[in-house]
């Protein structure tokens, strides 16, 4: 078996520094992880999909080895910038199109791009995700509604302190960047009809009965995304990608079979 070759780097986009790991050879396949993650949560899937394409992996910005750029690091941002950064680090690997693989919130990255992009734009795998912040079941929204405001008036509060204690600054630093992300589960995504509308490629939406996400919720999507077909699973949780490996990767084998026939 011919030993798999690794490329890494930094990419320097307009906003961030977007860190990017390569694998394989083939159509190109770009792995989008979800809030407070990393490229890491895909090794599996990474080294079995490299065996047929060319896997990208990436952190989101303000996630693992990521850096937001110094005059974008004061302000929150959303899924639509996370998919623009995604946009550049392609143009920088001189990347046309690929094919979406995202994971919660990357499943939210991917379906926008899949938006804004279409022409860029493949094919989409997307599990676990939603395109509005009211499709998360009520208890994880509400939870994530009251974990921002917290940490936004810490982040207030911490910044008085840091105008008369500079020293505290490593704490703001870290209280306001878990804001950053707790705002993506609150305001992010916000895809309209339009913009769902809009994704032209084939889209794998899997998701599980007892997910974070509303079962209605990953049926809207189904039914507003032209070419989208889902895979409610049962019994499958938000995570259970991660548990379910190998029946998994037959769901997704299966459907880029199809599409890209």
């Amino acid at each position: 078996m011919e030993k798999m070759i690794c490329r890494q780097g930094m990419a320097d986009t307009s906003q961030a520094w977007i860190y990017y790991k390569e694998s394989g050879r083939g159509t190109p396949i770009l792995m989008l992880h979800g809030n407070a993650e990393t490229h890491l949560i895909f090794d599996y899937y990474e080294k079995k999909l490299s065996m047929k394409y060319r896997v990208i992996l990436m952190d989101s910005r303000a996630h693992g080895r990521s850096r937001i750029k110094p005059e974008y690091a004061e302000s929150e941002f959303t899924t639509t910038d996370m998919a623009r950064d995604a946009a550049a680090l392609l143009d920088i690997l001189h990347i046309r199109s690929c094919i979406l693989f995202g994971f919660s919130d990357g499943a939210n990255i991917a379906l926008e791009f899949a938006s804004l992009f279409p022409e860029r734009t493949q094919a989409v795998i997307a599990i676990s995700g939603n395109v509005s912040p009211d499709g998360l079941i009520l208890p994880v929204r509400a939870f994530c509604v009251g974990k921002y405001f917290c940490l936004k008036a810490a982040t207030s509060l911490f910044r008085g302190i840091c105008e008369k204690n500079p020293a505290a600054a490593p704490i703001l630093s870290c209280l306001f960047r878990h804001q950053q992300l707790a705002s993506l589960l609150c305001n992010s995504p916000m895809m309209s009809r339009e913009q769902l509308e809009n994704v032209q490629a084939p889209v794998l939406l899997i998701a599980g009965t007892r997910d974070l996400v509303k079962v209605s919720h990953s049926r809207l999507m189904a039914r507003l995304i032209p070419r989208a077909q889902l895979v409610l699973i049962k019994g499958a949780t938000h995570t259970s990608m991660f548990g379910r490996k190998a029946f998994y990767l037959k769901i997704i084998h299966d459907f880029l079979d199809k599409s890209q026939a």
